[in-house]
């Protein structure tokens, strides 16, 4: 059994060629945890990476940690790093592991806030993890979230309703969060649980998804995580199944 999350790491990738700043909310929301801001430098192939960082590694590297700096000066500190690459999924994945993060933020349309956060849970898999990030989200910050199901079966109804309503109880009584703060939402899926979980993401502000085997990279351009991703505007936080 995975163990729970009491005090996360988060990665938080930007793009070091075109970084821009994080939005308030987003510093809100992540500053009072510890936190990996990845600076990757996308390079053609055609391009060496020692040379395109020779050219713009200075560049890259101010613009990176000054994002590290916005959220350092909100919260518990921001490490930076910064990597030029030909991939930047499987450049996310290597600093994941060497930093041994706990979730990765993935890109989206960050809005005015980060208020409403939806959970799918698909089962039981990884479930302390999620359970665990999701309350130390809520606890650091006003959110609320709703846990969510899709079912595609009457009897997968019964056991969807059966895993949201005890993960609610679980965060009220082991994670300490108000019931006023959190509740639980199943749906019917009319077709795929993809596209259910992205229209029901159309409602919130950010989405807390959990990754499944067989690894990281797999599980965040792949499957069902990366449809969600390719389908949903809303940004991700993917928690790691370690």
């Amino acid at each position: 059994m995975s163990e729970t999350v009491s005090d996360p790491m988060i990665l938080v990738p930007v793009d070091a060629s075109d970084p821009g700043g994080p939005s308030e909310a987003l510093v809100e929301l992540l500053s009072p945890h510890r936190l990996v801001v990845l600076g990757y430098y996308p390079v053609p192939d055609q391009t060496a990476t020692d040379q395109a960082r020779s050219q713009f590694g200075d560049e890259a590297t101010e613009a990176t940690e000054v994002i590290a700096d916005r959220f350092a000066g909100q919260g518990s500190g921001a490490d930076s790093v910064v990597v030029f690459t030909h991939d930047r999924s499987s450049t996310i994945d290597s600093i994941a592991a060497e930093y041994d993060v706990d979730a990765v933020l993935t890109a989206g349309h960050i809005g005015d806030t980060l208020d409403r956060i939806l959970v799918p849970l698909r089962g039981d898999d990884n479930l302390d993890r999620i359970l665990g990030f999701v309350g130390v989200l809520l606890r650091e910050s006003d959110a609320t979230a709703t846990i969510f199901h899709v079912s595609e079966s009457d009897e997968a109804a019964s056991r969807g309703e059966l895993l949201v309503r005890g993960a609610c109880d679980r965060l009220e009584e082991r994670e300490g969060v108000g019931p006023d703060r959190v509740d639980w939402r199943q749906e019917a899926g009319s077709g795929s649980v993809t596209s259910t979980i992205s229209e029901v993401a159309a409602e919130y502000d950010l989405l807390v998804v959990g990754e499944t085997k067989p690894s990281l990279t797999e599980r965040i351009v792949g499957e069902v995580t990366s449809r969600v991703i390719e389908q949903s505007s809303d940004p991700l936080l993917v928690v790691r199944d370690k």
